[in-house]
């Protein structure tokens, strides 16, 4: 007989270095990726987030991990002690025979261990579940103020209580469904099964028997556990025309899980019974009879009720039901506070007088769209290349001591802008750590050139307004762009602060970053980057910091990771530095009865087919505030305290949340209401502002949000109107508030019923009012205004110049600025060359009141005095369609001649491709003013290289 040989130690040591290594690299990878963890959260001064959560997790893990070892072992345990000793063997089961005399010896070591891998998987499983089980814990005494209507509960229990004791329903099933299993196959491996027995009695010992029947009625028992608790989910039911627990739902699902709990008791009993009965006909029986009950009362009876009972009379037998649908959304989404009031509102022009009551209203009108912004900054503000602005956003400042609305946008850094030639190490990491300064502009002018009017810009920043002064501390380490993983301070290379003639350098003095005092710590981090310049450096020294997560956005979610946030955060100037200021949420999609909503759908983020906010919820508040410091990274959460969720969070994780009401008021005047949350709820009041079931079932006056018209005409999918941020005095106010605000169309049509405004000042701040037009009165919408744009002849035909003269033509927000009872129609345009790609605000298009004429000019004030006068006042600038022609043509030339000036400063540098394009350019605008003019244009080739271009002289009218 052969023998088998096993490889001598000289062959075994590689294979055991091999395994001690692997064995190291896991343990180093977890051991590191703890330990980093647990510094970034000391970093940010919420050590106790991280041990809560660990700690959590880890109890979970231990508890479930050991109760489910506990069953599985003991029960496998019972099976091989009640196993029969002695068996009379047939032919058929001598195969299995040998398997048990092959496995008995593993048995004693095999149990605990496979039933401790198994218990160690399904502890991993459980660790997800922690935010349920903290919200569970830490519940007592929260509530929500009001009750269903149908088991006469607070909604506290729906999202605190209901889906902790579903897992833990759902967890004990499958459980011990697995276990059941696998017992049912330790009898039959140690005896107490025998498929192979003549006799069915004989098929399963009696001690075998009596065990199954323990797990069996135990499996009943959760099962009829899961019915009872499955009445709650009636709440959030779909099956009706709104959800929530609908008649069906009411009538026939509801009796039917009433009566499959009793029924799964019944067979619960009955197994229990069989230990002494020890016949199987009757639990049989009873779980043949629980399917049957199950299908017929459980599946098949609420079906026929919906299509025989319920459909063909939904609105009578569903209006009860409806109604309490639309208590439940309102309330749930904080529309049942909005103060809506019907406003008689004027077809006609607004008066010179209402213009001029109106000052604060008007001055603040924005021409400006954030993207077309930012394309102007990158190419005028950005100076260097490793700068990029990532964003430009919308708030206000004091301003010449009036409140003016500015767009803002920070200057951060962007290490892959580098050459690639300087993207070394030391410079990406070490030199190069920071952004510096921000940009802002005033919303409603533009410069003669049609540039913005900068209040805030250059290298270092410049601003004669308090209120935008960075020289407290303009550095910017954390934002939100976040190419680079890591940023190294204290280094022995000089960070660089800004460039001009020569390098401004800087040395980190803040809190923020991670201190590499021991090599330990440097091994850590060059493990967890795969970068081991991090060990092996030089630069670094026992004083340097490392900074991880410094986009906002992973810094934040990691932070709090039970939040939803908005998609636009946005920058500051508070007290002299840069703060990011982020909205975030609080949610559940269990509220009972209300009605969800995809976030995705209903808060688009603004000329991108993506968004943060994501997921279905039936309930969403803004309750937290996040402020975080641009230079140190720092981390505070202002909470408004009176959310019920808000309150249970805080006693899960104390001293995490500041109480809003204690921000300073510098913070507070940049606050401001988010626009995810007044998209979402302006998205649901659509619908719910109509608050009678048997007109919201028939539909009948639902409103939408109307189309961006400036997406539609580029061709882009229908997107709804983004809302958009205007210093306006509403309706009966006596001061103008910074407000956001969007129009409401009819869901089938597109004249303008209402229109929807929240404040963002105190103390208003989180004020919601709706002003509905009379019945009869018809108001344009933006998409026929839009559109009666497009068709005036006088934009039109600059629109084909301008095209002909090689530049595009882009449009900026258009906006409905609500004045008095009537209503302001403004159309920013800019125009881009396509060689040069700047862009200039060209021309700012209003339309006076629903039905008033299209007035063009080049700026707002004129355009203002145009709309009100129907005169266009003549001047300097880039005219538009309001002007005279010779006005036009002095236009055309002159964006000829800077064409002509791009190409000598093209030629110059070598570059003949942008010089001939450049050339082109010029000589389409040239003959553009010429048929303008009523002339034939002279033909011409590109000029030589030599040639010195220049433009003609304006040509009389």
């Amino acid at each position: 007989m052969s023998t088998i040989r096993l490889p001598s130690r000289s062959r075994r040591w590689p294979l055991v270095v091999i395994g001690a290594v692997v064995v190291a690299i896991v343990l180093f990878t977890a051991f590191s990726g703890f330990v980093i963890d647990l510094l970034w959260y000391r970093e940010i001064n919420q050590s106790g987030v991280f041990w809560t959560v660990l700690r959590t997790k880890t109890v979970l893990a231990v508890v479930f991990g050991l109760l489910f070892f506990l069953i599985l072992y003991v029960n496998l345990i019972i099976a091989r002690r009640i196993r029969p000793t002695t068996r009379i063997l047939s032919p058929d089961q001598e195969v299995l025979e040998r398997i048990r005399d092959v496995t008995d010896p593993l048995v004693r070591w095999a149990l605990p261990v496979g039933s401790a891998v198994l218990a160690f998987l399904v502890a991993l499983g459980v660790t997800g579940e922690w935010s349920n089980f903290l919200l569970w814990k830490n519940s007592s005494g929260a509530t929500f103020g009001t009750t269903e209507p149908l088991f006469h509960r607070d909604p506290a229990f729906y999202v605190f209580s209901l889906p902790w004791l579903r897992f833990l329903q759902g967890w004990l099933f499958s459980t011990l469904v697995g276990v059941t299993i696998l017992v049912g196959i330790a009898h039959v491996l140690w005896g107490g099964i025998r498929p192979q027995a003549p006799m069915f009695a004989d098929k399963v010992t009696p001690a075998a028997r009596a065990h199954l029947s323990v797990l069996l009625g135990l499996i009943m028992l959760v099962k009829a556990w899961g019915y009872w608790l499955g009445r709650f989910d009636l709440l959030t039911s779909p099956r009706g025309v709104v959800e929530g627990a609908s008649y069906t739902d009411v009538k026939a699902q509801l009796p039917a899980l009433n009566f499959l709990t009793i029924v799964a008791v019944i067979c619960a009993i009955l197994f229990f019974a069989n230990i002494r009965l020890r016949q199987w006909s009757l639990p049989v029986i009873a779980v043949g009879l629980l399917a049957l009950v199950s299908v017929l009362l459980g599946a098949v009876y609420p079906a026929f009720v919906q299509q025989f009972r319920v459909k063909p009379n939904e609105q009578q037998y569903e209006h009860d039901y409806i109604g309490d649908n639309i208590v439940a959304t309102n309330t749930a989404f904080g529309l049942a506070a909005i103060q809506a009031q019907e406003r008689d509102v004027s077809t006609g022009p607004l008066t010179a007088r209402q213009i001029a009551d109106n000052s604060g209203t008007v001055s603040n009108i924005r021409v400006w769209r954030p993207p077309v912004l930012k394309e102007n900054l990158q190419s005028v503000q950005r100076f260097r290349q490793y700068y990029d602005f990532n964003d430009v956003d919308v708030d206000r400042y004091t301003v010449n001591n009036e409140e003016r609305v500015l767009m803002v946008s920070a200057r951060e850094i962007s290490q892959q802008g580098l050459d690639p030639s300087a993207q070394t190490w030391q410079n990406v990491h070490l030199a190069y750590t920071h952004g510096y300064g921000a940009v802002a502009a005033q919303v409603n002018t533009a410069t003669s050139e049609g540039q913005p009017d900068y209040v805030l810009q250059n290298l270092p920043p410049v601003t004669s307004d308090p209120a935008l002064d960075m020289s407290q501390q303009p550095r910017i380490y954390f934002g939100e762009s976040g190419h680079e993983p890591f940023v190294v301070t204290n280094t022995n290379v000089n960070e660089l602060d800004f460039q001009q003639d020569s390098s401004t350098n800087t040395t980190y003095t803040g809190t923020g970053g991670i201190p590499l005092s021991n090599i330990l710590r440097r091994a850590m981090f060059a493990w967890k980057f795969r970068d081991y310049n991090l060990l092996v450096s030089g630069s670094i020294s026992s004083s340097s910091k490392i900074m991880i997560y410094r986009d906002i956005q992973t810094r934040v979610r990691k932070a709090v990771p039970f939040l939803k946030f908005d998609n636009d955060p946005y920058l500051a100037i508070v007290g002299g530095r840069p703060v990011w200021i982020w909205d975030a949420y609080t949610y559940t999609n269990e509220y009972p009865y209300s009605q969800q909503v995809d976030l995705a759908q209903a808060a688009p983020g603004q000329d991108s087919s993506t968004t943060l906010l994501q997921g279905n919820v039936n309930y969403l508040r803004n309750s937290v505030k996040v402020v975080v410091d641009a230079y140190d990274g720092t981390i505070t959460y202002y909470a408004n305290l009176a959310d019920p969720i808000v309150q249970v969070w805080s006693r899960a994780f104390p001293g995490l949340f500041t109480d809003i009401n204690s921000a300073p008021q510098e913070l507070w005047q940049h606050f401001r209401y988010p626009e995810n949350l007044f998209q979402v709820q302006a998205f649901q009041y659509a619908a719910y502002h109509v608050t009678d079931p048997t007109d919201f079932y028939q539909k009948r006056d639902f409103w939408a949000i109307p189309s961006d018209p400036t997406l539609s005409a580029s061709g882009a999918a229908p997107v709804a109107i983004h809302p958009y941020y205007q210093l306006i005095r509403l309706p009966g106010a006596s001061t103008e508030e910074f407000e956001l605000v969007i129009p409401f169309v009819p869901a089938d049509r597109q004249n303008m019923v209402a229109w929807m405004a929240a404040s963002s000042d105190q103390p208003d701040y989180g004020k919601l009012t709706v002003f509905r037009f009379p019945e009869g009165r018809t108001i344009e919408g933006p998409t026929q205004v839009f559109a009666r744009i497009n068709q005036d002849a006088r934009f039109s035909s600059e629109r084909t110049l301008l095209s002909q003269a090689g530049s595009n033509v882009l449009f900026g927000d258009f906006l409905v600025i609500p004045i008095d009872n009537s209503f302001l129609y403004v159309q920013p345009v800019y125009v881009q060359a396509q060689q040069t790609p700047i862009p200039q605000l060209h021309d700012v298009i209003i339309v006076n009141g629903s039905g008033g004429a299209v007035t063009i000019a080049d700026n707002l004030q004129d355009a203002l005095k145009g709309a009100v006068t129907g005169q266009v006042p003549s001047g300097g600038g880039n005219q538009g369609g309001g002007g005279t022609v010779a006005q036009r043509i002095q236009a055309l030339l002159a964006q000829a001649q800077q064409h002509f000036a791009a190409a000598q400063a093209a030629l110059q540098s070598g570059n003949l491709g942008t010089y001939q394009a450049e050339i082109k350019a010029a000589q389409d605008a040239v003959d553009a003013a010429a048929r303008l003019a009523g002339t034939t244009p002279t033909p011409s080739g590109t000029p030589s290289p030599s040639a010195s271009p220049s433009a003609s002289a304006s040509p009389s009218p």
